[in-house]
């Protein structure tokens, strides 16, 4: 079995795109209350929106530029949506929980 080695994003190209997003006016979702389903919206399609999903340690979009990289500007809007991108983001909530797993944090800030 083959696997491929993870890419590691750094913060600033983060901001950068939660940046982007937020200025071309997409809008972040959760869905059914659950912090790990967003829908996002698009900017190019005004009648489709993407979902963004966190699951076992991985930040997925269903946009197609995901196929190419490991990072968009859908998945950069939910990180900012959670406040991992804030400079003072810890990655936790009131109770001290992560608000995503471990993994996602730990590449999210290891570039």
């Amino acid at each position: 079995m083959t696997t491929m080695p993870e890419t590691i994003v750094p913060v600033a190209t983060w901001r950068r795109l939660a940046e982007k997003a937020a200025r071309e006016g997409l809008r972040a979702y959760r869905l059914n209350g659950d912090r790990r389903a967003w829908a996002v919206t698009s900017h190019s399609q005004t009648d489709t929106a993407y979902e963004v999903t966190i699951l076992d340690g991985d930040l997925l979009c269903s946009c197609r530029g995901s196929a190419f990289r490991s990072y968009c500007k859908h998945r950069a809007l939910v990180l900012a949506e959670l406040g991992l991108l804030d400079e003072a983001g810890s990655g936790v909530d009131a109770e001290g929980r992560p608000v995503v797993p471990d993994r996602v944090i730990e590449a999210l800030y290891a570039a």
